[in-house]
């Protein structure tokens, strides 16, 4: 399995979860919380090409495109949500172990987050998704396909379009970071990539110039913050088009990163970099939950690095079982699901479900 993967995308995820996970484990470093909007440029690049892919060899239907996203992401997503109810009876005063009917459906970054936090970015990408096939299929009916090449950039403007007409007419609203319709650039670009990818490849390879520039992007942001350190959604708000156009630098040029260690200790390391990428979904899950948790279970234990190094790595650990125990089994499962849908139609469709059965590991 490992053969089969990309390594540069894989070091992609795993770098995005490390980011998310440290962001959250050790304060001085939530700024690095942005490894979100580099999920999301990986998400967009990957479902993008298979919905491009498949619409270009004529297989494409809406339902094939969420039955295979829905069986990737609903499983783990609602034993996270069992997990949440069933820490709950023990916590029920917790804020972080409730949640409301609107979970099922992916509506808590607009009428509320209260457990299970990191699911408003769970919420942009199904929202997303949702809509791609819709809006991607009206695009190329009125304008045509190539049309993409510009409609995909002039779309991942709206988001800060929208935030700046709200920050100039009394203010963005108050959970306008988990919105879609306020956050979603990330996957845009991530859908424009794919398309410079299935449908002009020479342009593909001339943007490895551009990606150098943009790639620098992220890093002169983090050092920024962390020189002047702000909590101000005003500027967050104004500066988020650009972690977006800089991630796809980085994902552009990763795509492109091929490494063969010829040494034990290097084999040791492009394993554990997939590892951690083929867990990054359930890791980002329940990473939040088992550190609250943690906490309140050593509570009687002074703060200090040992303690924290004690819950960042059990809670490592829980969502590696978690991944073995849930996603995993989930993942066996769809491939068979799929792969009897393969036998049932013409060869043509089986090229789709083997991407899809391939690709859809971004959280």
């Amino acid at each position: 399995m490992v053969a089969k993967r990309n390594f540069g995308l894989d070091l992609a995820r795993a770098l995005a979860i490390a980011m998310v996970y440290f962001s959250h484990a050790v304060t001085a470093l939530a700024s690095l919380g942005v490894g979100v909007d580099l999920f999301f440029l990986l998400s967009g690049f990957l479902i993008g090409r298979i919905y491009l892919r498949s619409q270009s060899d004529g297989t494409f239907t809406p339902w094939t495109f969420w039955r295979a996203r829905w069986w990737r992401t609903l499983p783990p997503y609602l034993a996270a949500i069992a997990v949440v109810a069933s820490f709950g009876l023990i916590w029920p005063h917790e804020v972080t172990h409730q949640f409301r009917w609107y979970y099922l459906f992916f509506l808590q970054n607009y009428l509320g987050i209260l457990g299970l936090s990191v699911s408003w970015s769970l919420c942009v990408e199904e929202h997303f998704y949702l809509a791609l096939p819709f809006l991607g299929g009206a695009v190329e009916t009125v304008l045509g396909r190539r049309s993409f090449l510009w409609v995909l950039p002039l779309a991942a403007l709206i988001p800060q379009f929208l935030r700046t007409w709200f920050l100039l007419h009394g203010g963005l609203p108050d959970r306008w970071y988990w919105m879609t319709n306020f956050h979603c650039e990330g996957l845009i670009l991530g859908v424009f990539l794919a398309y410079l990818f299935v449908d002009h490849p020479e342009l593909w390879k001339r943007s490895r110039r551009f990606a150098y520039a943009a790639s620098l992007v992220p890093v002169l942001l983090l050092v920024g913050l962390k020189i002047h350190p702000t909590s101000s959604m005003k500027l967050h708000g104004a500066i988020f088009l650009y972690w977006a156009i800089g991630f796809a630098g980085w994902t552009r040029l990763l795509y492109d990163l091929k490494w063969s260690p010829s040494t034990a200790a290097g084999s040791l390391v492009k394993n554990s970099i997939h590892g951690l990428a083929l867990c990054s979904y359930s890791v980002y899950l329940l990473h939040t939950l088992f550190f609250t948790d943690l906490r309140l279970l050593l509570v009687g234990w002074q703060r200090g690095p040992a303690k924290s190094l004690t819950v960042a790595g059990v809670t490592f650990l829980f969502c590696v079982a978690f991944y073995f125990l849930v996603e995993r089994p989930t993942i066996r499962m769809r491939d068979r699901y799929l792969s009897r849908g393969i036998t049932k139609h013409s060869e043509a469709p089986a090229v789709v479900a083997k991407e899809a059965v391939s690709t859809i590991t971004a959280a």
